[in-house]
């Protein structure tokens, strides 16, 4: 697969991830030939296992998707609407309530399931495959090597396979090897914690609420997923954050013992909590790169920002940083621009960087204040859920859940 006769219209993404994915089908039709590149074989990506992790998506995310045409492809039993977002202190006493001041019946955002935005995204592209004939797969391989020259970059592919390109786009997680590969530095934190994820039904509602609870020794998080079971339970995604051995203990339990320690842990407002779902753990890193651009490449995805969950911005970062990078790209190919020139990712550089550092400083900040257990820290704690109750600030809560 050497395609060096056409390098003047190649663009290389690496990863078939939701990013991947969504950034191939807004490229796609402007006159690229764009190679997706994966190590994952074909059934991986074509029929994506669940693997336990909920998609908050702001309404701005929501039209966008819709754009792209992903969004047509979520069947409706899958969609949970967050009416409200309400973040609690240990004692139950003090507590954030966000979303309470929009209209009545709104919402402030939507869940999803991360594989089933995975499934919607590679049925949305393989429409505009055959539509445009412009992409091509590269399954079970992956890129061992870049060189970037004048006016394009050499892929090496440990297949063997050579890709002449004028753009490469990252999209190959937080820990992205081709990142490492061209030198870009990162910010990395390891926040010293695993998150627990599983679906769990309860006897008490969850009124479309999505619950944030920054207890002493772990945090706990509720988001709704369906109104109700038909016999008349709820369900939720529970996500439970402590060290990797307090959730390795956890996992190691039975499963009525599990219930019966996660039903306590929420001190039982949500009622008896029972498994719906496998469980998963994941280690919280967050990761923001000292650039998201060099010769020829460029960073998007969890590659580019790879956010702590608390603020539930991770694939909303990923949608906008894609059409700020898309829409750059239109607009330097209908003027016959180069795509990768250093200019143009300077650009997407700076937008992205301006929409994305606030909201990661500030949720390392929200992590550092409800994750120490020091007595001024506690203090701390209480200051910030009464600033979080003045209207103004629940109001700019509610309009950044909303719009972002």
């Amino acid at each position: 697969m050497n395609i060096k006769s056409q390098k003047e219209k190649c663009v290389v993404i690496v990863g078939a991830g939701p990013a991947g994915l969504a950034i191939a089908k807004a490229l796609s039709g402007m006159g690229f030939i764009i190679n997706i590149i994966d190590p994952k074989n074909k059934q991986e990506i074509v029929s994506p296992s669940y693997d336990g992790r909920e998609i908050a998506l702001t309404h701005q995310s929501q039209i966008f998707m819709e754009k792209l045409g992903i969004w047509q492809k979520i069947p409706e039993k899958f969609i949970s609407y967050i009416k409200k977002a309400k973040v609690l202190d240990d004692d139950i006493t003090e507590s954030i309530l966000i979303g309470d001041l929009i209209d009545k019946g709104g919402e402030i955002g939507f869940l999803v399931s991360n594989y089933i935005i995975r499934k919607a995204s590679y049925e949305a592209l393989i429409d505009s495959r055959r539509k445009n004939k412009d992409i091509e797969f590269s399954f079970s391989d992956e890129v061992i090597d870049v060189q970037n020259f004048d006016s394009f970059s050499e892929v090496k592919l440990r297949s063997g396979n050579t890709i002449n390109a004028k753009l490469v786009i990252s999209s190959d997680s937080r820990f992205s090897k081709i990142r490492t590969l061209l030198g870009i530095p990162s910010d990395m934190f390891d926040f010293g914690r695993d998150m627990l994820v599983c679906s769990m039904k309860h006897s008490k509602t969850h009124d479309r609420t999505a619950w944030e609870w920054f207890t002493y020794g772990y945090t706990l998080a509720l988001l709704p997923m369906r109104k109700k079971f038909d016999d008349r339970q709820y369900e939720s995604s529970v996500i439970v954050t402590m060290t990797k051995q307090e959730i390795n203990n956890l996992l190691s339990l039975d499963e009525e013992s599990f219930n019966q320690n996660i039903t306590q842990k929420f001190k039982r407002f949500f009622g008896d909590m029972v498994l719906t779902s496998p469980c998963y753990s994941y280690p919280l890193v967050s990761v923001y790169p000292k650039k998201f651009v060099a010769d020829r490449y460029v960073l998007i995805g969890d590659a580019a920002v790879g956010m702590h969950p608390v603020t539930a911005h991770g694939y909303n970062f990923v949608l906008k940083g894609i059409k700020t990078l898309t829409g750059l790209i239109d607009e330097a190919s209908q003027t016959k621009e180069d795509i990768g020139s250093i200019s143009l990712l300077k650009k997407y550089n700076r937008r992205h960087k301006a929409a994305t550092k606030p909201l990661y400083l500030f949720t390392k900040l929200i992590i550092a204040i409800f994750t120490k257990e020091d007595s001024s820290a506690k203090k701390i704690r209480k200051i910030f859920i009464k600033l979080g109750q003045l209207t103004f600030i629940q109001k700019t809560f509610t309009k950044l859940l909303m719009k972002e």
